[in-house]
């Protein structure tokens, strides 16, 4: 990434960015509005609260964040925490007239200053230390609490009291009162959530899902009777009953305001430490948040919004992803995102009371779902039966106890296993190793068990050799043990060093046996060695088939991915595997047909696509650009001054597909009159220039081989204008 084209940041980046990061913001609110309010109420505390916090984290603490492009607000991992502290402390919902609601403000007040002050001490860092399927489990474990405690409004029945377990066991029951307004409500709502992400119309993707939802279920409640259904309530005078609540600390000296404290302040930090680094994964410009800044500018945030009412505040995923996709470059977006909501809440509230609470109740439950979905346990599954264990044992854990207790219990379990595969005492907390300094190679010798909680000390290591050395080797020969948690921190920290023009090498890692097939498995000595399947795929089998019928070359695939990283396809995508490589040469070009299988967002938000593409090399002056078909944000675009290029002589071509470039010059000089025309009939998803190669895709989804030949007939008819072009432009020259 060249260092010129990263976004600057302050009011310049404001002037620079301002179109792409007010649509982003814009396109945020429409996500953040219900998910606010939702998470607001199912804490038990007005739908207020959710607001406050998302505003004053947009508008307030993304000023002084350390991140680029999360977006902050309220969350739904805190729901469980804010929830318990508002019951201990006297009451919550509005059947309580929320009488624990200001003590627990007082409550977020303290724990985000102890999370500020977490940060002024830079322990960020040790976001790192918490082995991955603990934290996993925890999350799966609220996603259950969630889903549990929000079924109960989503059918309209009254919600029980008492510890998860018992509240789980009424579940049943609940269907002698339900509402079948509320239930149908919760239905169309489900429905559209679920469907949503498998429809391919770019204009309905434009709209995100909880907006599409809003757009259902409140012309559905006008319809069925608003008088049979629960309404979000809105105060109507800010400053009046039911607007800012100030917090309370008159329960200062009993245990639950303490324990709620704790929980604010440990689960919020790490929460909002997780979210910073998988967003850092999908920035496009590959920036490194400071965890320690993000930290005190969301624990400041939170106790600041808790001072109004508003709930607990992090760097948030879901909001966060959606982000990156709508094309933000800067924190201006998360600004934005919270003006917008300003204005919902200034001259919106008449529509925010149309929206029932069933809807936001099945929202939640769909979060909950996501959180805890079955593919979470089957991730586990294929990493190791290890992780399982530990995500497994963690979830029931936090079911059984509580949150902090849980996570513990879980850390306990990992302690007590990695033991039990040959970890010695001395190494749970300390990495041992022996440097070696040849030249401007440092190369570190690791020695016996590699586990979550002695990577810190290992990382140290590593910081001191990549910022003196531009080659840093790991040598895994005296390893005995490396777990899964590690080997995910390798290949991200191998990454970001590869950014910054250093390389990271993890050598004789082959002397270690992994424990199951995943990648990123943990390694053991003494494992029997994994048996390869050979059995191929009927995938596979139908490439090689086609592959065969033409002559072409086959390969099962390419293990370097960043082959084909083409802008705006994957730029805030993540490749995770090109595989079924059919190849051929005509015309001195060399044209190359691969499966390509992208992960978009991260966490709870992650969307796998699937993708036939076509690549083509060996032409000269190939530009950086990418052209797809014109959506409802480039339309929107265009209405603030877009930088589309367009072809006045081919008007058809540019309403139909957006061209953007650094190098219009460039772009000019390779779409020529034939190539214009050809696309001007075609319907082509995606064409790009990487520098050195061209790129087209023309539909989601694996191509089946008629399908691969059209797009094959439309790769060679390309080539043969560009070779056609080229050899006009050198027998005229101008």
């Amino acid at each position: 990434m060249n260092k010129n084209n990263i976004p600057k940041r302050g009011l310049s980046g404001l002037k620079a960015h301002f179109k792409d990061d007010f649509l982003a913001g814009f396109s945020v609110s429409l996500i953040a509005l219900p998910l606010c309010l939702g998470i607001a109420i199912a804490s038990g505390v007005p739908p207020l609260a959710g607001l406050i916090t998302a505003i004053v984290g947009g508008m307030i603490a993304s000023r002084v964040s350390g991140t680029f492009v999360t977006i902050s607000g309220p969350a739904a991992g805190l729901i469980v925490i804010t929830l318990g502290a508002a019951e201990a402390m006297g009451g919550a919902g509005a059947e309580s007239g929320f009488a624990g609601y200001p003590h627990a403000l007082g409550a977020i007040v303290i724990g985000g200053l102890i999370m500020a002050v977490f940060g002024l001490l830079k322990v960020g860092k040790v976001g790192d230390f918490f082995p991955s399927a603990a934290v996993h489990g925890m999350l799966a474990a609220i996603g259950i609490i969630i889903i549990i405690k929000q079924f109960f409004p989503a059918i309209g029945a009254s919600s029980p009291s008492g510890e998860i377990l018992e509240v789980a066991a009424e579940m049943p029951y609940a269907f002698l009162e339900y509402n079948p307004y509320a239930l149908g409500i919760a239905l169309v709502s489900l429905t559209v959530l679920i469907i949503h992400p498998m429809l391919k119309i770019k204009v309905i993707k434009m709209i995100p899902a909880p907006m599409w939802v809003l757009m259902f279920t409140i012309p559905l409640a006008a319809i069925l009777g608003t008088e049979h259904l629960s309404m979000v309530k809105m105060p109507h005078d800010l400053f009046g009953e039911g607007g800012f609540e100030l917090p309370s600390f008159e329960k200062i000296g009993e245990s639950a305001f303490w324990i709620a404290v704790t929980g604010f302040a440990l689960v919020s930090a790490i929460e909002s430490l997780l979210s910073a680094k998988a967003v850092d994964s999908l920035d496009p410009y590959k920036r490194n948040s400071n965890l320690n800044k993000d930290l005190i500018s969301m624990g400041a945030g939170s106790s600041l919004a808790a001072t109004i009412g508003g709930l607990p505040m992090i760097s948030e995923i879901v909001r966060s992803s959606a982000n990156v996709n709508n094309g933000a470059k800067t924190q201006w977006s998360n600004f934005f995102h919270g003006g917008f909501l300003l204005i919902y809440l200034l001259v919106g509230v008449f529509i925010i009371e149309m929206i029932p609470i069933s809807a936001l109740a099945a929202m939640l439950v769909f979060t909950g779902f996501r959180l805890a979905s079955p593919k979470e346990f089957k991730h586990m599954y294929k990493v190791g039966l290890m992780e399982l264990e530990v995500f497994v044992v963690t979830l029931v854990a936090v079911l059984a106890t509580d949150l902090i207790i849980g996570i513990i219990i879980g850390i306990l379990f990992k302690y007590v296993l990695v033991v039990f595969k040959g970890t010695k005492f001395k190494e749970l907390f300390k990495s041992h190793v022996s440097i070696e300094i040849n030249g401007n190679v440092k190369t570190i010798h690791l020695k016996g068990s590699q586990i979550f909680s002695n990577y810190l000390s290992l990382k140290k290591k590593m910081d001191s050799g990549v910022q003196k050395y531009d080659e840093l080797k790991l040598d895994f020969n005296e390893v005995t043990f490396v777990d899964h948690t590690v080997m995910e921190h390798l290949e991200d920290y191998a990454r970001q060093a590869k950014l910054k023009g250093k390389e990271v090498y993890i050598v004789n890692v082959d002397s270690l046996n992994p424990v199951s097939s995943h990648p990123l498995a943990a390694r053991d000595k003494r494992e029997r060695q994994q048996k390869k399947k050979s059995i191929l795929s009927s995938r596979t089998i139908e490439m090689l088939e086609f592959a065969q019928e033409n002559n072409f070359k086959f390969e099962n695939n390419d293990p370097n991915t960043d082959n084909w990283n083409f802008y705006n396809l994957t730029i805030r995508r993540e490749i995770k595997s090109v595989t079924n490589l059919v190849s051929f040469t005509k015309g001195n070009i060399h044209y190359q047909i691969a499966d390509l299988i992208i992960s978009s967002g991260a966490q709870t938000t992650e969307d796998i696509d699937e993708i036939t593409v076509m690549r083509f090399s060996s032409i000269e002056n190939v530009p950086e650009f990418y052209m797809q078909k014109t959506g409802m944000i480039d339309l929107m675009k265009t209405a603030l001054g877009n930088d589309d290029i367009n072809f006045e002589r081919h008007p058809t071509f540019s309403k139909k597909y957006e061209l953007r470039s650094q190098d219009e010059k460039g772009v000019r000089g390779l779409f020529n009159e034939t190539l214009l025309n050809h696309f001007e009939k075609l319907n082509i998803a995606y064409f790009g220039g990487d520098g050195k190669n061209l790129l087209i895709h023309q539909n989601d989804g694996f191509a089946d081989p008629d399908k691969i030949r059209l797009l094959v007939g439309i790769a060679e008819q390309i080539g043969k204008d560009l070779i056609l072009a080229k050899t006009n432009e050198i027998d005229n020259p101008s």
